[in-house]
């Protein structure tokens, strides 16, 4: 178990940690709903939806789809921007030195990184991801964008310019490529949709054996779940240089800060 030394800093703001909740609770409904359609879809049968009608399944799932959009891309994407230290949550050259570090620690060749980082002046973090954590967004919003799409183009909105303009040019050039894989461009369109799904899920795995081998897991899911804070222990670096960046004026929020 690691040591405390002490030092408690918030780690989510409120913002952050209703952003993360939302995300949770919308993911886990899609991926249930989702595969309960596929499923049922796939049976063929007259009795494929005596358990559940699909109208209540569609509800629930087209309900988890907007509260999953606006957590990813408007209130997470607003607390990055908002925050101050937008380049920390991005993967760059040195979280792939991290990495190496990290690999190499396995071989008694360099000593494992401490990748938690924290401003004792300000009570900042300069850096808290884990750099594999980073390294996974890209994959996990490249599967995010094709669930989304793939989505609305199923949902089809009842909008007449939908149906005349838009829907049709989207498959007209799905068309291209679908019949490489036997299917029609809606059939090709839900087995993107489908895959994606099964792809974020990976990535959902990949989130949580990071998160459960280590043994802080509690601490983490205490901090975004349930206090916002963190206590910090020895691997934990804590910064006490100088603090660069300006603070903000009371009342108002940095849009980006790049330092």
């Amino acid at each position: 178990m690691s040591q405390s030394n002490g030092l408690i800093t918030e780690r989510y703001d409120p913002k952050g940690m209703r952003a993360h909740a939302f995300h949770l609770f919308s993911c886990v409904t899609l991926i249930i709903t989702g595969w309960y359609m596929a499923k049922q879809f796939n049976m063929c049968t007259m009795d494929a939806w005596h358990l559940i009608p699909y109208e209540n399944v569609r509800l629930f799932h087209m309900f988890a789809a907007l509260i999953f959009i606006i957590a990813v891309w408007i209130f997470t994407l607003y607390n990055l921007l908002t925050s101050g230290h937008l380049l920390s949550e991005i993967f760059f050259i040195p979280d792939a030195i991290q990495i190496k570090n990290m690999i190499l620690s396995l071989f008694g060749k360099a000593e494992y990184p401490r990748y938690v980082s924290v401003d004792q002046e300000t009570g900042h973090y300069k850096n808290k991801l884990h750099p594999a954590i980073k390294l996974l967004v890209i994959p996990e919003n490249i599967a995010i964008f094709l669930i989304v799409a793939t989505g609305v183009i199923m949902y089809a909105p009842e909008y007449a310019f939908w149906h005349t303009y838009i829907e049709p040019g989207i498959l007209y050039y799905i068309g291209y490529i679908s019949p490489w894989f036997n299917m029609s461009p809606i059939g090709f369109v839900r087995t993107v949709h489908l895959w994606a799904m099964y792809w974020f899920i990976v990535e959902l795995a990949l989130h949580f054996g990071l998160l459960g081998m280590d043994p802080r897991t509690m601490k983490y899911f205490n901090a975004i779940f349930v206090s916002g804070k963190e206590e910090l222990d020895k691997y934990t670096e804590i910064v006490r240089a100088p603090h660069k960046e300006k603070p903000a004026k009371k009342g108002h929020h940095p849009l980006v800060v790049l330092k």
